[in-house]
């Protein structure tokens, strides 16, 4: 009996534990049921959930003028949530949602099959059902509002991810030089300012629904991106547009493979405009291809005489005035023949003349017999010259990419008996046209050599952040008698030289051509040539200098650099007298000052003002871009460059609000 009692103690200290801890159990089930399972619900939420980030708007590129040149667009992509969208609403506008989505986008499934898609993505509970990837915001707008949808993302299930991409509203002007963004390196000024382009990305909240699928809730905050600054670049659109037109037409009657123009403010070496032309894989269109202007460096042939003859002048070496005898064009070195190009004319050389004249004349025999007798004992004093200018080295430019200047010494690899007759006249060495086109700057610039430049400043909200200030590589590199001596030179060459073809009458230009054989050692019909033109304007108060090379022309049709380069560089000059107003130039009246903008884009301006569409047929397609993307209108364009050719909207009629607007060019 006593054993049975104790057994039942047993039980009862046993049992009473279980039984109060059956009751804890059950307390705590009501308590999760009634008042925690909304807590427990959301640690649940958050264990899937994690910070995604989002992109900041990089910065806008502008031109000198103010126009855009770079600048980020964005477009959506659109989900949906089915499941969170309440049962009768759902019922009710899926019919219709379904007939928006068959209208919106067009080309797609039909109202019937988008709505099957959508009842039969709410039964199997989707949460992420993709409806359109990376539409425009007009597209966004209209989807935005369709039923359901127009009921927001936590009622209507109407969920969206911006992505931004880059846009260059001048239509590909100068897009080497403006660079691009992508995710395997960027160039241009894109990457050379990318720590101010770049903002800082913010992020937001987004929960795993599926294997690595992530659902953005902007419901549980988000920390907002930083746009980047804005870049303020020294590209004036208007004399990009006349440098980009002037090439295009001559790579176009030449049939050449590529070139570039490149025009720069003397004083300031600011880049003003910067076109790199080049034929497509097709052989039926130019675009921007490369940056030539920056990475190309080749043999400079005639152009490079003035570099020549700046060297013998400091070292009182040769005069403009001493006599060469060019006899019948051809000069034999070593067993080696240096030729006038006149001698392939058959008309023989230009017989005893002055070495000032031999320069203007490009005679290469003219400059080898002064050149190479003045230095033939120590070419060392020669090339060390070029290198104390710092000309064998890059010069430095902000965006990368230079091509490296060659000038080899005695001595060195390669260097033999007809190197420094060679190199006189420009054979032997290889420069980038920018690098030439330095040191001709120089010369319009009392001889301080100062560094190319592609940006003005960086801005926040149109405050200035910071400035890029002009920077000088060489205070001077000659002495100013030299100075006045080659500049005179680049005077004559044009008045009576090489380059007359492009005198102007009242309108004084200054530069040399060059004419090189890229292959001299090929047989003459097999020769490709590179055709160039270097100088500034006006030449009696240098405002801005200039360089045009364009490489392989037909030579059926012409190849030297007075025929092929100097006519573009003209061109430009004259286009930037008529439509730019030099800042040198005195105003009409005390009151007159130079009127940059044409009166056709100020009465587009009012136009647009007035909500009416303007006239832009006719308008440079670089005006009537920055006009309506400047006023927030989009704009898609067919064709390249020149002028605009039709237009939609018609002119006058009434302007809607996010109107779009269709060009195509001449």
């Amino acid at each position: 009996m006593s054993t049975e009692k104790a057994t039942l103690g047993r039980l009862y200290l046993i049992s009473i534990p279980v039984f109060i801890a059956l009751i804890a159990i059950g307390f705590a089930l009501v308590r999760i049921q009634w008042f925690e399972a909304d807590t427990l619900k959301d640690r649940a939420r958050l264990a899937d959930v994690r910070p995604i980030s989002v992109e900041a708007a990089r910065g806008n590129i502008l031109s000198s003028d103010g126009m855009l040149l770079a600048t980020s667009m964005p477009t959506y992509s659109v989900h949906f949530d089915p499941v969170s969208v309440e049962g009768k609403l759902f019922e009710k506008e899926v019919g219709g949602l379904a007939k928006g989505l068959s209208e919106v986008l067009a080309g797609g499934r039909s109202a019937l099959q988008w709505e099957a898609l959508l009842r039969r993505a709410r039964i199997e509970e989707r949460r992420y059902v993709p409806i359109a990837r990376e539409v425009e915001y007009g597209v966004y707008q209209k989807l935005k509002s369709l039923p359901i949808f127009k009921s927001g993302k936590l009622k209507g299930g109407f969920i969206t991810d911006q992505t931004l991409h880059r846009h260059q509203p001048l239509g590909g002007q100068a897009a080497r030089t403006i660079g691009s963004v992508r995710e395997g390196g960027s160039s241009g000024l894109e990457q050379a300012y990318s720590e101010w382009l770049s903002g800082r990305n913010g992020s937001r909240l987004a929960q795993q629904i599926g294997e690595g699928t992530w659902k953005p809730l902007t419901d549980y905050g988000e920390l907002e991106p930083e746009d980047g600054y804005d870049l303020v670049s020294t590209i004036d659109s208007r004399i990009q547009d006349l440098a980009h037109s002037a090439l295009l037409a001559a790579l176009q009657k030449f049939e050449a493979e590529h070139g570039c123009a490149v025009v720069m403010e003397v004083k300031t070496g600011a880049i003003r405009a910067i076109a790199n032309l080049g034929l497509n894989s097709e052989g039926s269109a130019y675009y921007e291809k490369r940056n030539y202007a920056l990475w190309e460096s080749t043999e400079p042939g005639s152009t490079f005489k003035l570099i020549s003859m700046m060297s013998a002048l400091e070292d009182g070496r040769v005069d403009t005035a001493q006599k060469v005898e060019t006899g019948d064009g051809v000069y034999v070195i070593h067993g080696a023949k240096i030729k006038d190009s006149n001698v392939e004319y058959g008309s023989g050389g230009y017989g005893t003349i002055s070495l000032g004249r031999a320069f203007e004349l490009s005679s290469n025999t003219g400059i080898a017999k002064a050149i190479y007798p003045a230095y033939r004992s120590e070419p060392a004093k020669l090339v060390d010259r070029w290198y104390s200018l710092g000309l064998n080295r890059p010069l430095g430019l902000s965006i990368e990419g230079e091509g490296l200047p060659r000038i080899p010494r005695p001595g060195q690899s390669g260097w033999s008996g007809t190197t420094l007759p060679w190199m006189s006249f420009g054979y032997e060495l290889s420069f980038t046209p920018l690098q030439i086109l330095s040191v001709y700057n120089a010369v319009a610039n009392d001889t301080r050599m100062i560094k190319p430049r592609f940006a003005e400043r960086v801005e926040k909200a149109g405050e200035t952040v910071e400035r890029f200030p002009t920077e000088t590589i060489n205070a001077s590199i000659c002495s100013e008698k030299t100075r006045r001596a080659l500049h005179q030179l680049l005077l004559n060459a044009v008045e009576r030289g090489t380059a007359e073809n492009i005198k102007q009458e009242g309108y004084l230009l200054a530069g040399k051509t060059g004419t090189c054989q890229l292959n001299y050692w090929k047989s003459e019909g097999e020769r490709a040539y590179q055709s160039s033109f270097v100088g500034y304007f006006p030449a009696d108060r240098p405002v801005y200098s200039c360089i045009v090379v364009i490489q392989k022309p037909n030579p059926q049709i012409g190849y030297y650099g007075s025929v092929v380069a100097a006519p573009v560089f003209r061109d430009i000059a004259l286009g930037m007298r008529r439509y730019l107003p030099l800042e040198v130039e005195e105003p009409r009246s005390p009151q007159a000052a130079p009127q940059w903008a044409s009166n056709r884009v100020d009465r587009g301006l009012a136009e647009l003002n007035r909500n009416t569409v303007p006239k832009l047929v006719g308008m440079r397609v670089a005006d009537a871009l920055a006009l309506l993307e400047n006023s927030g209108y989009r704009v898609s364009l067919e064709g390249r460059g020149g002028s605009v050719r039709t237009q939609w909207p018609e002119p006058g009629s009434p302007l809607r609000p996010k109107s779009s607007f269709k060009l195509s060019t001449q």
